[in-house]
């Protein structure tokens, strides 16, 4: 990449952070303001592109996300990595920072979109009544890292929600007896996508038609989810566990995908030294990345859950990045060991690969922090 697209490329990142400091603080009475989460590329990233390259409704909206690409000088494996889909999540979309950040890509291309949910940046998540903005220490100095809600703005969606989310196959979510309207601007129930659907639906057609026309072979959607804690539930008074996704590896119910996660799982429990889990893409729950990505294309999909501490319903007070337990080192820790891990265990398996250089490992992080590995 030449002196003059990398400084273009560094004008871009510094606009972005710019317009994020500008616009993160709402006018008074405001539910919300659309602005971009601060990213600062470092020098592997050779282009940035759009969501609205693969979905031409989607340009000049809220939802109209950046999409970095890393390529190497060898051809080879193409992998794609989502953050941000829920904007709550905020492990998911700092692990992805650290990539965009870091990596170096040697052979095959390393394609990232660390905030896809890009209109949900701009809203206060009331689910967890988190503050909006998460200050960190970095290498460049202080930096805020964004939090907003799981779900697509319902004024960016331009119509009000129904009262039962329907997938686009007319399915809808199992037991449901409505009252779950608001799932339909949720991102990863949107999947595979339509081109003239809701703005939503077209975020999700987005990332299909982008796996499709970049021929991505491995793709990673970063989630997080409530913590395995044992607490006292405060609705009923009763000690029980949180939730069971955490920790949890999602696989696409392909053989092939099936084979690498499992490899994976063991692969990484080892080298943290605690045990993941792996779970099949259940097909009575339509809509989700990990299953309709694997379905409609030939990509091997999945996705990954961290514990954050944010999402737990019993904490009054929790602190997602400075948690004794999961603390967000922690959680981008292990997004940064599970997403090199796959590569890893597909590169053993294919004559094209994906070589990457430049990334801590989970261990790393656990040692430096996550605010060594920001610009």
């Amino acid at each position: 990449m030449s002196f003059m697209s990398y400084a273009k490329l560094r004008r871009a990142a510094a606009l972005a952070a710019l317009m994020a400091l500008c616009l993160v603080r709402a006018p008074a009475g405001a539910e919300a303001a659309f602005f971009r989460p601060d990213v600062r590329p470092g020098y592997g990233v050779t282009k940035i592109g759009w969501l609205s390259d693969y979905c031409a409704p989607l340009k000049g909206t809220n939802l109209d996300a950046p999409v970095y690409f890393m390529e190497g000088a060898k051809p080879g494996a193409t992998m794609l990595i989502l953050g941000g889909t829920h904007p709550r999540e905020i492990a998911g979309h700092t692990a992805a920072l650290v990539a965009v950040e870091n990596a170096r890509v040697l052979e095959g291309r390393l394609i990232v979109v660390p905030a896809l949910n890009a209109s949900g940046y701009g809203l206060h998540d009331k689910a967890t009544n988190l503050p909006r903005s998460h200050r960190i220490e970095t290498r460049s100095g202080a930096r805020l890292l964004p939090l907003g809600d799981r779900r697509v703005d319902v004024v960016d969606q331009g119509q009000p929600d129904p009262d039962q989310y329907r997938h686009q196959s007319g399915e809808v979510i199992p037991g449901s007896k409505g009252g779950d309207g608001a799932e339909t601007r949720n991102i990863n129930r949107a999947y595979p996508g339509l081109p003239d659907g809701t703005p939503t639906q077209q975020v999700a057609y987005a990332v299909v038609q982008l796996v499709r026309s970049e021929d991505v072979v491995l793709e990673v959607d970063m989630h997080e989810a409530d913590t395995p804690s044992w607490c006292l539930d405060p609705r009923t008074g009763e000690t029980r566990q949180g939730g069971r996704l955490a920790y949890m590896l999602i696989c696409n119910p392909r053989p092939e995908a099936m084979e690498i996660g499992a490899e994976v799982v063991v692969n990484v429990g080892d080298a943290v030294g605690f045990p993941l889990k792996i779970e099949q893409s259940n097909r009575k729950f339509r809509g989700l990345s990990h299953l309709e990505i694997g379905d409609a294309t030939p990509c091997l999909s999945f996705l990954f859950e961290t514990p954050n501490p944010g999402q737990d319903d019993w904490r009054e007070a929790p602190d997602i990045i400075r948690d004794v337990r999961f603390p967000l080192k922690h959680r981008v820790g292990l997004q940064q060991q599970v997403f090199q891990e796959l590569v890893n265990v597909y590169n053993a398996g294919h004559d094209r690969h994906l070589v990457i250089e430049g990334l801590p490992d989970y261990r790393t992080l656990m040692e430096q922090d996550v605010g060594a590995w920001l610009n």
